[in-house]
């Protein structure tokens, strides 16, 4: 069993926590200011919005704003030496993760939509949103709160980073103030936050596996594009 698997608890602050927290905080700035500078600058495209010409410009606003961290925290993974295992990036249940995957490919089948938009949106709640939001927020920050402090303060901490950033976007799109953005990141906090980040972090705890949390994350979100 890997270190970052074994919830331990302890009740000083460690450096690998602070770190973690840190960098997670400085990803939700990140994404605030990046994407208010694209949607003022009218670069910030809607799924809806999505063509054969503008594709390209949302792939790379993508990359920019939800994956960047995602590489940044590879960067020091592998920098440091450690395997993937302790990000949840494992090979157990392996037959869950392939009946979640096959049941995503099932969606992608029955939507119907086989243009070049319509596999981008399968990509994108796949890749771009649910292996993004899991691996920062269960893969690499819950797994070394719940390591250091335990399952329930991992789930707290991640899950009012989790809801928190949810609340960034509604802001910038809907051009609101600073009390429009405390009101709707508290609004999330709960719900959103520790109740939804929760469920996925105890579906990653008990596979063993992000794939499984991914997955269902995916399949989540990518209902709204087959149920409208």
């Amino acid at each position: 069993m890997n270190k970052y698997m074994t919830g331990k608890k302890k009740t000083k602050i460690s450096k690998p926590v602070l770190v973690a927290v840190i960098l997670t905080f400085l990803y939700g700035i990140f994404f605030y200011f990046s994407t208010s500078f694209l949607w003022n600058k009218g670069w910030l495209i809607s799924l809806k919005d999505i063509t054969s010409q503008n594709i390209w410009i949302k792939f790379l606003s993508d990359i920019i704003n939800n994956l960047l961290f995602v590489i940044l925290i590879f960067a020091l993974i592998f920098l440091k030496k450690r395997p993937l295992s302790e990000v949840g990036l494992t090979k157990k249940s392996r037959l869950v993760s392939v009946l979640l995957l096959v049941v995503y490919l099932i969606m992608f089948l029955s939507n119907g939509d086989f243009t070049l938009k319509g596999f981008y949106l399968a990509f994108f709640y796949l890749v771009i949103v649910a292996f993004s939001e899991e691996f920062i927020f269960r893969g690499y920050l819950f797994t070394i709160i719940d390591q250091e402090y335990g399952f329930r303060i991992g789930i707290i901490v991640s899950g009012l980073l989790f809801g928190a950033m949810h609340g960034l976007l509604p802001t910038i799109i809907g051009n609101g103030s600073l009390a429009d953005l405390f009101t709707n990141i508290s609004s999330n906090l709960l719900g959103q936050g520790i109740v939804g980040g929760g469920l996925f972090a105890l579906a990653y705890k008990k596979s063993g596996t992000l794939f499984v949390p991914i997955l269902i994350h995916a399949i989540l979100d990518y209902s709204s594009v087959l149920f409208g």
